[in-house]
């Protein structure tokens, strides 16, 4: 395993005694064939969304205020439900996320529900965003209502780690989804995992971020220091030097965009969250109430239902 590397010095991932009997027999191939993204289509579809000269269609017809019913449906109450958020550009299979879910459900296959989140992650970045918050915070609000005892593990690349960040982050802090509304207090506690790739808003310096990154070089939307303080505990933030997206610079390496494919990130970020998983089981079994899981565990996810877009 390729271990992340922060500011010169290694950053490990230990793992719950347990952890390590799950991941360990899996030993995934977990690079995929990529698609080189273009440097200035990726960096001129995400600036954008703070040059845009109005607020995006979705921010009216997604406002919480004026359309408070959810527009998703509750799915099967699995014991754990991991959403992906893909990057601009990317297929809806075969995404730099798949295989992060993937091996998180081989290891867990009857607890694991797997939803890719349904959005254009076209380079509209304003409209397609804000649309994808909305989606975001209602699954898991309404998952958490439906499910009590279900939790959840987020995963983003790009613009989809964009969108995670945002969703979790205070709306004064956001740029996308200021008027979709916040996730609910239950579903904040159930977060168990976030893992983030080729971060746009990429700060440099949160206790959270690993890889090989300059500290002093953010995003090219950078997030204000501590907007995810909340969640600390739970994220890791991947980002790798000579990524153009997390580590704004004039090289515009594509290249280094794409590298989590082959370096091991990929699987960091999986058993990051069978660790985390690992974790809330081992607090579980300490707190005999909790350890129920009112769930109906199926291989097969029953996806919400989403407006025509």
């Amino acid at each position: 395993m390729n271990t992340g590397i922060r500011a010169g010095r290694m950053r490990r991932f230990w793992a719950p005694i347990g952890v390590a009997t799950v991941a360990a027999p899996l030993l995934l191939s977990l690079a995929a064939c990529s698609q080189v993204p273009d440097a200035e289509e990726n960096i001129d579809s995400l600036t954008s969304v703070t040059e845009a000269p109005a607020p995006p269609v979705a921010a009216d017809e997604y406002d919480i205020k004026t359309n408070p019913e959810p527009i998703v449906e509750a799915m099967d109450c699995t014991p754990y439900l991991v959403v992906t958020a893909r990057g601009t550009g990317e297929p809806n299979k075969g995404q730099l996320l798949s295989p992060v879910a993937r091996a998180v459900k081989k290891a867990l296959p009857t607890e694991v529900t797997v939803l890719d989140l349904d959005y254009p992650a076209d380079t509209d970045v304003n409209e397609g965003g804000t649309y994808a918050t909305r989606l975001l915070l209602d699954t898991l609000n309404v998952q958490a209502e439906a499910c009590p005892k279900q939790e959840f593990a987020l995963l983003g690349y790009s613009q989809g780690a964009l969108i995670i960040g945002d969703a979790l982050s205070p709306v004064d802090a956001r740029l996308v989804g200021a008027t979709v509304g916040e996730l609910s207090e239950e579903a904040q506690k159930r977060i168990l995992a976030v893992v983030l790739y080729g971060n746009p808003r990429f700060n440099g310096e949160e206790r959270y971020d690993v890889g090989s990154f300059d500290e002093k070089l953010g995003g090219i939307l950078p997030r204000t220091t501590g907007s995810l303080e909340p969640y600390a505990e739970r994220i890791q933030d991947f980002c790798v030097k000579g990524d153009f997206i997390c580590q704004s610079n004039m090289e515009l390496d594509e290249k280094g965009h794409v590298a989590y494919f082959k370096n091991g990130m990929q699987q960091d970020g999986s058993n990051y969250v069978l660790a985390q998983i690992a974790m809330s089981k081992a607090l579980k079994a300490i707190t005999p109430g909790d350890a129920a899981t009112d769930s109906t565990p199926g291989e097969t996810a029953t996806p919400p239902s989403t407006p025509a877009q």
